[in-house]
């Protein structure tokens, strides 16, 4: 690829991955400047036409069971008749181990997403994001319940990501909202594509689905998750569908391949402008929201919250990436193997101690445990995977 097409703010980041990982930053860098056209045609169709008439027509579209509304604009039908079924790789059963050790790790998952949250944000994203007003503490609030439903709604429930179940629904309203982002960044005059690539672009959305899914591994096994191979190949093959469905162009999927997804993260982050100091406010933001998301009142125990938010994050992200988004700087050696060692016992102790389990319970690294769970309930086990764990449905291969 030449150097003048590449977008200008990813030359210096592409200049540095192209030696680490050459086919992989090329590609990487060549989908800075594809946006979604399906997407895109849906919300230029449905530009003219008032809030009321497009709510009926993507309803309409939303139930597959009913036939589209007359006036449904063909670029509409054709996007929802796209996403109808499923691709051949998508293996509705083999999902079921992942959505167990969400289900059996949930509050790590929750932690684990608040942090990939954070950390898509080392990317054009975090631009996207302030251009678009979404940079306030309400609006980091807001990102973490989207998110956390995102995790339940997806990752949890059985039949979610079936077209037409909610998790499915969910993914495409996601999608529309970036197509509209686009537009509206376009229409402003104020994003040039020439410094920055298309607005949401196709690495973008490749580099969030490799944190949603390695990395969001990897850092919920840090923090203490014992996941087998059959659970991580399952919550790859999750994130996969759930990323074409948002838009992820399929050849930037990495197919279910974990190591080959967070090779991409790499390669990715690097490809990506240094995070800035819209990065840092929108990073902080998120943050600073937690006690809100876990609706805290008490003044301590919400600066302990946020305290321990930014020591956790930190610990995750590294010191390198919390200093960019200039976090408080705190000592954090030893804070995940002190964390996996008390979590664990927790696990146990839940068991065989319910006393000594409430001592977790009041370490106050456990507070963003619970953040965020205020909205949603702790579901139980669904039907399905009682019924699946009970009849060894899937494998406990390590």
């Amino acid at each position: 690829m030449n150097e003048i097409e590449i977008p200008s703010v990813y030359r210096d980041g592409y200049s540095k991955a192209v030696i680490l990982n050459r086919n992989l930053a090329k590609n990487y860098i060549e989908n800075t400047v594809i946006d979604d056209p399906l997407a895109d045609a849906v919300v230029e169709a449905l530009a003219p036409l008032d809030g009321r008439d497009i709510n009926r027509i993507m309803k309409a579209c939303m139930d597959l069971k009913a036939k589209p509304l007359p006036e449904t604009p063909r670029a509409v039908i054709d996007f929802f008749e796209s996403l109808k079924v499923p691709p051949r790789w998508f293996d509705r059963d083999a999902v079921l181990p992942g959505r167990f050790a969400v289900h059996e790790h949930l509050d790590l998952f929750i932690i684990g997403f608040i942090v990939v949250s954070l950390r898509n944000f080392n990317s054009l994203m975090s631009k996207v994001f302030f251009m678009t007003g979404q940079v306030t503490t309400q609006q980091g609030l807001q990102i973490i319940r989207q998110n956390i439903r995102y995790l339940t709604e997806t990752l949890m429930l059985p039949g979610a990501l079936d077209p037409g179940g909610e998790g499915w629904m969910f993914s495409l309203r996601i999608r529309l909202t970036h197509a509209r982002f686009r537009r509206r960044l376009r229409m402003s005059g104020r994003w040039n594509e020439a410094n920055f690539g298309a607005p949401i672009s196709a690495a973008n959305m490749a580099l969030t689905s490799a944190n949603f899914s390695a990395s969001l591994i990897r850092d919920v096994v840090r923090l203490g998750a014992n996941l087998n191979a059959d659970a991580r190949s399952s919550i790859m093959q999750i994130w996969r569908y759930a990323s074409w469905l948002i838009g992820t162009p399929e050849h930037l999927l990495c197919g279910d391949n974990e190591a080959e997804t967070a090779e991409l993260s790499r390669i990715g982050h690097i490809c990506e402008p240094s995070p800035d100091r819209i990065s840092a406010v929108i990073t902080n933001a998120t943050v600073e929201a937690l006690p809100e998301v876990a609706r805290l009142t008490d003044p301590t125990a919400k600066r302990t919250m946020v305290e321990h938010g930014y020591r956790i994050s930190r610990a995750l992200l590294g010191d390198e990436l919390a200093d960019q988004f200039q976090f408080p700087q705190q000592q954090t050696a030893g804070l995940l193997p002190w964390m996996r060692c008390k979590y664990r016992f927790q696990r146990t102790s839940r068991r065989l101690a319910p006393s000594a389990a409430r001592l977790w319970k009041a370490s106050p690294f456990v507070l963003l445990l619970d953040a965020a769970m205020i909205d949603i309930h702790r579901y139980r086990l669904p039907e399905e995977l009682k019924e699946a764990k009970a009849s060894a449905k899937f494998g406990k291969r390590e």
